[in-house]
């Protein structure tokens, strides 16, 4: 009896099931969570706290023409308080988004995204 026969077939499904398992890896590894794109936990609360800033100060659809009204320091400490941002890591972010533009720039883009969702 040829052993090389009997284990062919075993073989070639081994091989089968293995490029399954990487074309499925492959394809699952660009499936992520909506706003991700490379933002970590504190970059997805600070566009929140700010898309929240937005709203609450008057930008309300793409299409207006925006008037800004200030926020009261309680307000703006209220409102970093209810997405978990302490001033020091607001001024961390700040600065450290003038190092990362691209990073800066995938906040805003999802700061906007937040907003238009917000709007009527």
């Amino acid at each position: 009896m040829d052993l090389q026969c009997l284990f062919r077939p075993l073989s070639v499904r081994i091989h089968a099931a293995l490029l399954m398992v990487v074309l499925l890896a492959l394809s699952f590894s660009g499936c992520r969570p909506s706003g991700f794109d490379g933002l970590d936990e504190v970059d997805i609360r600070f566009a929140a706290f700010y898309s929240d800033y937005l709203v609450a100060a008057g930008v309300t659809s793409r299409d207006e023409e925006v008037v800004l009204a200030p926020l009261s320091t309680a307000s703006m400490q209220s409102m970093l308080a209810r997405h978990s941002i302490t001033p020091e890591v607001f001024r961390k972010r700040i600065q450290l988004y003038g190092e990362q533009p691209e990073r800066w720039k995938k906040v805003i883009a999802l700061v906007r995204s937040n907003v238009w969702k917000k709007s009527p």
